[in-house]
């Protein structure tokens, strides 16, 4: 025998008896057996293990995941739902796919979770720079809950099942930082890059405040990286809660703040920004709307007048958490919750459904798969009149963007798709200078052109900056509309809005774009132009629906990214 070979052997004699170790104490919150796999495949620099899954094994409370299966149980429309149990017959479950839950950390140890940890990909844990990303505080749950919503062990008899059941998870603990730098959510971010397919972000900027909120440029770099190098060039699939601000008062008597385009992160070209539909299929009334919005997906849902059924998924286990048993109606049993909501529910359930995609088509690039999520997103409530067709005949609404994931329907797409193989194009215009007055409470405005001549024939997004002095941007509306003149993309609404460093509302006379941002210009994003040809001129149309405070449009610069 070779020393080498004497060498392995010594190391698995010694790391199987360290996994016969007794824990100190019963409550360790990283188990001996997640240890000895996780030491183990470091040393071997295997691949995750296999993971099989029949869709008709048992999961005590998979009854109650309408999301994943939705036949009116609950009160619910009957096949409302990710459609995913057609993919799951056809033997696809998630197997080898890695998720990252960028998040407040996840129960390691957790009874329906802890098959699932990545044993090939290390966590991260911010809070306290270890590799263990489980959480420090008891009341710390949500990301156990989103973890759960994309890849619960299912078939094991007990709990939940995730719509990605074979998928592997590996932590991010960021948000239990009391202070987050820049370098921490670039760290995040980029966080085993090589081997993550899909990254979910259920965080983002402060929710109900009317506020614009730009990204950092080192976070930019990381999703930059990201989408570049990730996954062996493939590109890390990053999916964003597109945020719970809609509404600013009840769900009868609503009150419009946030729109998604006030997320520098959820409106960013390198993400998917994910809403939040019922069990009827229709808006969640907090669920914010926006050009930049991708699709939607289920979660919390709102009749005409009150919440109905959230989210059943894993809890923090024990007295931690969410429920620490019975809590407000909930399970009696700790380790699960029936309560988990918000675009932060809907953003998992959709990357799950993309870990089943990239589970049967693994060479699929970031950009084949957000393509492929528009080309086959379902049209749910076909009935709401802002539904319209774009210049390249793909459906679009601001609520919804191009419609809800749908399983089923992806992987059929994806059976006969072409991968794009055209390098991305990234054009940034010039700057136009205007200087054109806003008419003071004036629906109608003022409308300025704006003529784009690029290599670029397809579009995938675009980014419009927007330079304005207006002393008071909430009352603002700005309207844009492409050559094609298909459709109109709201980027901005009156809106309400509230300072959050006082949290009392927002000054008239003085909340400017720079007194929000610290820089005069703001960035947009456009998600619903996808497929269009950018070339031609552009109208760009800002309203003010307010008496007293004035402004101009200064400049308007726009990039275009595409083939």
């Amino acid at each position: 025998m070779t020393l080498k070979r004497w060498i392995f052997a010594y190391l698995l004699v010694t790391l199987f008896n360290l996994s016969h170790c007794v824990p100190k104490k019963n409550n360790d919150l990283v188990s001996d057996d997640f240890l000895f796999l996780y030491l183990l495949n470091s040393i071997l620099n295997a691949r995750e293990l296999d993971c099989t899954f029949s869709p008709n094994s048992s999961d005590s409370l998979y009854n109650d995941q309408w999301h994943l299966f939705n036949y009116g149980q609950l009160g619910g429309t009957s096949g409302e739902d990710a459609r995913v149990r057609s993919v799951w017959d056809q033997g696809y479950s998630g197997n080898q796919v890695i998720v990252s839950v960028v998040d407040d950390g996840i129960d390691l140890s957790h009874e329906d979770l802890k098959d699932n940890i990545s044993i090939s990909a290390k966590g991260l844990n911010l809070f306290n720079n270890s590799l263990f990303p489980y959480h420090a505080y008891s009341s710390s749950f949500h990301g156990s809950a989103v973890g759960g919503v994309i890849g619960a062990r299912g078939g094991n008899g007990i709990g939940v099942r995730g719509a990605a059941p074979c998928s592997k998870l590996v932590g991010v603990n960021l948000l239990e930082k009391s202070t987050i730098y820049t370098s921490d959510e670039y760290r995040a971010m980029v966080n085993e890059m090589g081997k993550v397919y899909i990254s979910n972000n259920s965080w983002g900027s402060p929710d109900t405040y009317g506020w614009l909120w730009p990204s950092s440029s080192l976070w930019q770099q990381g999703i930059n990286e990201g989408i570049s190098l990730g996954r062996g060039g493939l590109g890390t699939v990053y999916l964003w809660a597109a945020g719970n601000g809609a509404n600013g008062d009840t769900v009868s008597s609503p009150l419009l703040v946030d729109n998604a385009n006030y997320d520098g992160q959820a409106n960013y070209y390198g993400v998917m920004a994910i809403g939040g539909i019922g069990q009827n299929g229709m808006k969640a009334s907090y669920s914010e709307e926006g050009a930049n919005l991708w699709a939607v997906a289920h979660t919390q849902g709102n009749s005409a007048t009150a919440y109905t059924t959230a989210i059943t998924t894993t809890d923090a286990a024990g007295a931690f958490g969410l429920n620490a048993g019975g809590t407000s109606g909930d399970y009696s049993f700790s380790n699960y919750t029936r309560r988990f909501n918000g675009t932060s529910s809907a953003t998992p359930l959709a990357a799950g459904v993309v870990a089943l995609l990239l589970s049967k088509y693994p060479s699929l690039s970031w950009r084949d798969v957000r393509e492929l999520v528009a080309y086959s997103a379902r049209q749910n409530d076909p009935g709401d009149l802002d539904w319209d067709t774009n210049g390249a005949g793909l459906h679009v609404n601001h609520k919804y963007g191009f419609g809800a994931i749908d399983a089923e329907q992806l992987l059929l797409r994806a059976s006969s798709w072409t991968p794009i193989t055209t390098p991305q194009r990234v054009e940034t215009m010039s700057a136009v200078n205007y200087g054109n007055a806003i008419p003071d409470n004036n629906g109608v405005g003022v409308s300025v052109m704006y003529p784009v001549s690029s290599s670029i024939n397809y579009i995938e997004y675009v980014d419009v900056e927007i330079t304005t002095g207006h002393t008071y941007f909430p009352e603002l509306g700005i309207v844009v509309t492409s050559p094609t003149g298909a459709i109109q993309s709201v980027l901005a609404e009156p809106h309400a809005c509230a300072n959050p460093a006082t949290n009392s509302g927002c000054s008239f006379g003085s909340t400017t774009i720079a007194s929000m941002t610290g820089s005069s210009t703001y960035r947009f994003g456009i998600a619903r132009l996808l497929g269009e040809n950018p070339n031609g001129m552009w109208t760009i149309r800002v309203y003010d629906d307010g008496v007293g405070d004035t402004g101009t449009i200064q400049t308007v610069r726009m990039k275009i990214y595409g083939r």
